[in-house]
């Protein structure tokens, strides 16, 4: 009987230790394939929300980190710049939505020089699906009701949704996700109008190639 018992404990154990190192076979060997996703999507993204017209310089080779609340949490984010004929000309800051419905919105807000947005994307987020999620391009075309406004510090009471009394729509069913988005871009907006000298002239803290070689911007 304890022979049984120790024969079939070595078994579970051996069958535990390869499981693990599968597991971790496996996480290694998709890590760069995840993080490859991850770069093309951002080039892709950087590109939406700064034109072509207004930048003629790789975006994603030129950033400082930043941290600051204003940015959604304690955590640095990327604050991308744009220049165009070597004069500066925009910039593109990660920022963190924390009271999403379902956690973390990760976004990314586009910006000229006179405060202009120029688009907004979502990144990352866990909102419910036909509900927060429209807050994807894909889904629906909410976010792009951000680009083409001018950030007014003195007119913060606007970048509300409207159930607050501000200008931007909420979805039917769900005001928890936009309010968060629109909060969200707001902070960051007014994080850029208060440190954009110092954001555009801070050191690198970017690659100086391309994330992947099969990236093109």
């Amino acid at each position: 009987m304890k022979d049984t018992l120790a024969k079939n404990g070595l078994m579970l154990g051996t069958f535990a230790v390869i499981t693990t190192a599968l597991i971790a076979m496996t996480f290694f060997a998709t890590e760069p394939r995840i993080e490859q996703q991850k770069a093309r999507k951002l080039l892709s993204v950087l590109n939406e929300v700064v034109p072509h017209k207004l930048h003629d310089n790789a975006m994603y080779a030129d950033c400082t980190e930043v941290v600051s609340k204003q940015l959604g949490n304690t955590l640095p984010h990327r604050v991308y710049r744009a220049t165009l004929n070597g004069a500066t000309s925009a910039l593109v800051l990660e920022a963190t939505a924390p009271d999403g419905y379902s956690g973390d919105i990760e976004l990314v807000i586009g910006v000229d020089t006179q405060l202009k947005v120029l688009g907004v994307r979502v990144l990352e987020h866990k909102e419910t699906p036909g509900l927060g999620d429209k807050i994807e391009l894909s889904v629906s075309n909410w976010i792009t009701q951000f680009t083409g406004k001018r950030f007014n510090a003195d007119a913060l009471a606007t970048w509300q949704v409207k159930k607050d009394g501000g200008e931007f729509d909420q979805f039917t069913g769900a005001t928890i996700t936009p309010r968060a988005v629109v909060s969200a871009v707001k902070n960051a907006l007014l994080f850029a109008a208060e440190e954009q000298s110092k954001l555009f002239s801070a050191p690198n803290a970017c690659l100086t190639t391309a994330p992947t070689s099969e990236v093109s911007s």
